[in-house]
């Protein structure tokens, strides 16, 4: 690349498209009004044989969808998100606008006492002068040892080359994201919860050869969580 590039990038934790009350919020909706070129989600639910609505979404707004499936065959009641008791699917998702250069799922393992197994999908996109931006979007454990699964990806991410940016619902307050120590947090403000906010638990942490022009936290979508968004540009 001769110049910066310049990308925007989001970030929800979905909630299983439930607010706080289990009620459903427009899926389609939600992700209009967050407005980026890469839409990082967590907390995806999919009721088994039921209309995708979030691949209705990626068609809608013109995306590509990729979807990580953490968990099958669950409800929304197990998970303790909402009253749902019909069976389905739960992971982490990204749509974006740019095209993908390659896509692979770490594992992260199973903390102690949590229900859900995590993961990061690491998406390389390619930029429009010929660069290239690493994308790495986790819902780690609510669990105390969310330090921990940040550190053991930033690890797995030390053998690429290109730019990246971690992003997702890391579960930590934004001192503790210091584990990933080659990286710094774009976003300062709280993200949870959403009628209320607090705490951080929302992050975008970004390696060498990116600067953020802004970053912020945005109004509610329906979501117990916020979405951020941040303008980004990649050398």
């Amino acid at each position: 690349m001769s110049s910066a590039e310049a990308l925007t990038i989001a970030s929800l934790n979905m909630h299983g498209g439930v607010d706080r009350f289990g009620q459903p919020y427009d899926i389609e909706a939600a992700c209009h009004q967050i407005k980026a070129d890469v839409i990082a989600l967590q907390e995806v639910w999919q009721p088994a044989e039921e209309p995708d609505q979030l691949a209705a979404t990626a068609d809608q707004l013109g995306l590509r969808l990729m979807y990580a499936g953490l968990t099958t065959r669950t409800s929304l009641r197990r998970l303790r998100v909402g009253p749902d008791t019909r069976p389905g699917d739960w992971g982490i998702a990204v749509l974006t606008a740019r095209p993908v250069l390659s896509y692979q799922v770490v594992p992260l393992g199973r903390a102690p006492g949590d229900a859900i197994p995590r993961a990061a999908q690491v998406v390389t996109l390619g930029l429009p002068g010929g660069g290239a931006l690493r994308v790495a979007n986790t819902h780690l454990t609510h669990r105390f040892s969310s330090p921990v699964q940040l550190l053991l990806l930033a690890g797995r991410l030390a053998a690429g080359t290109e730019p990246t940016v971690i992003t997702g619902d890391l579960n930590m307050p934004g001192p503790a994201t210091l584990v990933a120590a080659s990286y710094r947090r774009a976003l300062r403000g709280p993200t949870y919860p959403a009628h209320r906010p607090v705490i951080q638990l929302d992050h975008f942490l970004t390696g060498p050869r990116i600067s953020v022009d802004a970053a912020e936290v945005l109004s509610g979508v329906g979501s117990d969580h916020l979405p951020i968004r941040a303008h980004l540009r990649i050398r």
